[in-house]
């Protein structure tokens, strides 16, 4: 019996050392960032599986200050990122503030602006110069694109007429067609794709809105209890 008892209590500090020595320490938490892919300078893709922009700059210093390691990555389509945020798998370098995005996420304090337009064809500028003006029009958007609380529950309420689709370049194509009257998007970030893609005939409206971009947080996320901590980092890198 002795013998017996010997021989377990070995048997059970030999698989005590062999876990001990071969377990793994646990990796350090890398936090994702990720943004729109075409809303420049606040984000952009920059071809290389990663996100560029003033925003996600802005968000990364942030949580350098308060020691959380990031990195910034593409993981897709806007919609895309909103539903990896919606999952707790990213966190939201720059985004506009809506009832929707409420339900799954924490936002930061306001630190930029992003003013809104329409872009149309050349002579057409001058019939918009609120929102409006854009009832019974032909309208086109990118999906998943918010134009802030006001514009997007005047979409609805108004029932404007807004074909979605996947990129600014095609919503461009609808008016050079006159299929669409005008698209709703960023001033700099339209500008900047009229820019690259050697576009033209088309002109601006006045500024229809201007928003306020935050750091989007998931409720689901180990960073959702730092929102104070975020905060106090991120003034340093507002614009406001």
């Amino acid at each position: 019996m002795t013998k017996n008892i010997l021989l377990i209590a070995i048997i059970l500090l030999g698989v005590i050392l062999i876990t001990g020595c071969t377990s793994e320490t646990p990796k350090e938490k890398i936090v994702v960032i990720t943004g729109h892919q075409n809303w420049f300078p606040a984000m952009y893709s920059n071809n290389n599986g990663n996100i560029s922009g003033d925003a996600i700059e802005a968000a990364r210093n942030t949580f350098a200050d308060i020691n959380v390691k990031t990195i910034s990555l593409d993981v897709g389509p806007w919609d895309v990122a909103q539903e990896k945020a919606r999952k707790g798998e990213v966190v939201i370098a720059a985004l506009y503030k809506t009832k929707e995005r409420e339900e799954y996420l924490y936002f930061s304090d306001p630190y930029m602006t992003d003013p809104i337009v329409g872009f149309v064809a050349t002579g057409n500028g001058l019939a918009y110069s609120k929102k409006e003006d854009f009832k019974g029009k032909r309208g086109v958007a990118t999906i998943g694109d918010s134009y802030g609380q006001e514009m997007d529950n005047y979409i609805v309420q108004a029932n404007l007429s807004l074909i979605r689709v996947d990129t600014p370049e095609q919503a461009f194509t609808l008016i050079k067609e006159g299929k669409a009257d005008y698209f709703l998007y960023s001033k700099s970030a339209g500008e900047r794709v009229i820019a690259e893609s050697g576009l033209s005939g088309f002109e601006e409206t006045a500024i229809i809105s201007n928003q306020l971009f935050y750091i989007g947080v998931p409720k689901n996320s180990e960073l959702a209890g730092r929102m104070e901590e975020i905060n106090r980092s991120l003034k340093k890198y507002s614009t406001l």
